[in-house]
């Protein structure tokens, strides 16, 4: 039973009580209703009757005021026989008013009434108009005349009376009735409602159990899977060979395998709980200062993210080992961020290895460019050497030795361009400076142009203007040393080759192009992988990979493109640089 499910039967749960309870009510309200007419039907039948009474009173004593006043002529007796007409008539017209009144009944009342007009007029006034005037003939049968009338109006009253009691009666009967039905109702809803209840709630529970226990079940049985699979988990962190730190949401440690202990120097035990800024202290090598944590990186971004390259991790003790890492976030099932785990390793000996390996490579562009450098300084020092001789043997003129002097100046002046260019490809800088991108291709390409011109091959150099950018020029040397010799080696004889300066908005672009053989997408994947090389001996397999990062460390990047004619020979390599000089983490190494 899926939770779905499990939410309607709660809701079915909920609402079929609830249902019963209104189709009882409806029902209980029906009969209280009709309990309610008949209270209402018996409500007006004695109403009726107490109408009835106090007419029947009223009359009474206006008979009995009229019997006194023939007896004594005293008009005090009058009192209780004036002014009561028409609260008579009124009590019977409102009793003949009463809605749902019989026709029988109606007759009765308006009979009543009729006679009772009738002595009224036809007697009791005359009466007392005889009494006043002394006209009172043979009284004893009048009186019985007026005995009649008023015996007619008893009888009536007492059959109307009688008639409204039976009703009344009948009334009570199907109240006591309906009141009875009402309970038996209730009762009856009562039990069929709760048995219904009872059956469909007895059925939906054993579902609910059932389901219930499936789950246990199930979960047991994932729990037992979880715990074989956290075991592994733990096993495998334990075998790993990369330090490992994991994280809550807040920063603090939570666990640590052997190797991250090993590296930070904190047990398991000491770290847990601990700010990951305290365990995994990291500052950057050359700066030292404290570098962003991972965590708040991964916080940030929302990302796996990695540090940036000369990153060193300083250990509990006071040493320090380079490391790389990577940080990445933990999620719930809701996708929200609920930690962070590092993943870093020690790579000390990598670095030694770079640097060793970067350093070879350097030692073998000085290589390659002391042999041209040789070259280039003894042509002009033979040409000096040829004019020291014949000043010191042969007689010349004034004119003849100043032109001698100023050649052998200008010879001199051009191996000191030599020797200051040489000094400035390896002269480090410690922090970035701004660096003219045409005077040092132009520079660079002077060095080299002896060998450009032993290959055969034409130089091309397109730098029509001035492009300043920020890094260090001895590493920028060394990049484009490598790759304009590059392209002039892999130009065939009679070939070209292409230098061409841009200068952007927000930085400067270099295209170098050769018109040698294409290089296939499969070599081209490898181009900068460390030690691949199309020279055979003749190459280290390093240039490429060496100078892309450096381009990487100066926020540049090196593109290449082969072909890169439409007869399908050539290749062009585009490097940019950015002009402020920006920290980028390389994509291989630095």
């Amino acid at each position: 039973m899926n939770i779905r499910e499990f939410r309607r039967i709660l809701l079915l749960t909920f609402l079929l009580p609830i249902a019963a309870l209104l189709i009882v009510s409806g029902v209980l309200s029906w009969q209280i209703r009709s309990a309610n007419l008949a209270v209402n039907q018996l409500q007006l039948i004695d109403r009726n009757l107490q109408r009835l009474g106090q007419a029947q009173k009223l009359i009474l004593d206006q008979e009995t005021g009229l019997r006194g006043y023939q007896l004594t002529h005293d008009e005090q007796f009058l009192d209780l026989y004036r002014g009561h007409e028409g609260e008579i008539v009124q009590r019977l017209n409102d009793v003949e008013q009463t809605p749902g009144l019989s026709l029988p009944q109606t007759t009765r009342i308006r009979n009543l009434r009729a006679s009772y007009l009738q002595w009224k007029h036809e007697f009791a006034d005359l009466q007392i108009e005889a009494v006043r005037t002394g006209k009172d003939e043979n009284p004893a049968e009048v009186n019985l005349r007026g005995k009649a009338q008023m015996d007619t109006i008893r009888s009536q009253f007492s059959e109307t009376m009688q008639a409204t009691s039976v009703l009344r009666q009948q009334s009570v009967g199907v109240w006591q009735e309906r009141a009875r039905i009402t309970r038996v109702y209730l009762l009856v809803l009562s039990l069929l409602t709760g048995t219904l209840i009872a059956i469909y709630m007895n059925h939906q529970l054993n579902r609910v159990s059932l389901s219930f226990q499936t789950s246990v079940t199930s979960l047991q049985e994932r729990a037992d899977q979880l715990f074989a699979s956290e075991q592994r988990l733990r096993t495998t962190l334990v075998s790993i060979g990369d330090g490992v730190i994991v994280t809550d949401g807040h920063g603090l440690v939570t666990m640590l395998n052997p190797i991250a202990s090993e590296l930070t120097g904190w047990t398991i035990d000491e770290a847990f709980g601990q700010p990951i800024e305290d365990v995994f202290d990291i500052v950057n090598e050359e700066t030292r200062l404290p570098i962003e944590s991972p965590i708040a990186r991964v916080k940030r971004m929302d990302r796996v993210v990695g540090l940036a390259n000369h990153t060193i991790l300083r250990r509990r003790d006071g040493t320090e080992v380079h490391i790389d890492d990577s940080g990445a976030p933990i999620r719930d099932a809701e996708g929200l961020m609920v930690g962070v785990v590092i993943v870093f390793r020690d790579i000390t000996h990598e670095k030694q290895t770079q640097r060793i390996l970067i350093s070879n490579e350097r030692l073998a562009v000085t290589g390659r460019l002391a042999a041209t450098i040789a070259h280039e300084i003894h042509n002009p020092l033979d040409s000096v050497a040829n004019i020291l001789y014949l000043l010191r043997t042969d007689s010349y003129e004034e004119e003849e030795r100043r032109h001698l002097l100023e050649m052998a100046d200008q010879e001199l002046s051009r191996v000191t361009q030599i020797s200051r260019a040489m000094l400035s490809l390896y002269r480090e800088s410690r922090t970035p400076v701004p660096v003219e991108l045409r005077e040092l291709l132009q520079d660079l390409i002077s060095l080299i142009s002896y060998k450009i011109q032993r290959a055969q091959v034409t130089l091309e150099q397109i730098l029509p203007e001035t492009a300043l950018v920020e890094g260090y020029p001895a590493e920028l040397r060394q990049v484009f040393t490598n790759l304009i010799t590059n392209a002039y080696e892999a130009a065939d004889p009679g070939g070209s080759v292409r230098v061409e300066l841009i200068r952007l908005g927000d930085g400067a672009r270099v295209i170098l192009t050769n018109s040698g053989a294409a290089i296939d997408e499969q070599t081209q994947q490898s181009l900068f992988q460390p030690f691949f090389s199309t020279k055979g001996e003749r190459g280290t397999g390093l240039g490429l990979w060496v100078s892309r990062g450096i381009l990487s460390k100066h926020g540049g990047r090196i593109e290449l493109e082969s072909p890169a004619f439409a007869d399908g020979t050539g290749v062009k390599v585009t490097v940019t640089l950015p002009r402020k000089f920006i920290v980028h983490a390389p994509a291989e190494t630095a």
